[in-house]
């Protein structure tokens, strides 16, 4: 019988990471204020849109920081454009687990 080995961390080939566009904030554990202020800076640069994406237990943190920025500081003058919901397939070989996902676009109204 052949013996299982598993590769060491030098040995594994990492994953290339996905560049992330300029006009995306990605959505995690800071709190919900940290992505508010993001958001408010990249519409002071002259942006139209911005996309909101999160995954896992992110995804209500995001819809809160959407929500927050549109009637706060916006006064609604922020329309949300699609809403996009799915499941991303997260880990590596044996700890492969399905985890949903969104992705919130949103304008600034003239």
């Amino acid at each position: 019988m052949s013996e299982k080995t598993v590769p060491s961390e030098s040995e594994r080939a990492p994953r290339p990471r996905e560049p992330i566009p300029p006009d995306t904030i990605l959505v995690g554990k800071k709190p919900l204020m940290a992505y508010a202020t993001a958001m408010m800076m990249h519409f002071q640069t002259g942006a139209k849109e911005l996309t909101v994406k999160a995954r896992g237990r992110a995804i209500s943190r995001a819809v809160d920081v959407v929500e927050v920025v549109s009637r706060r500081f916006f006064g609604g003058k922020l329309n949300v454009k699609s809403i996009t919901i799915g499941t991303e397939v997260v880990g590596e070989g044996d700890d492969l687990r399905n985890v949903s996902s969104i992705e919130i676009k949103v304008e600034k109204l003239a």
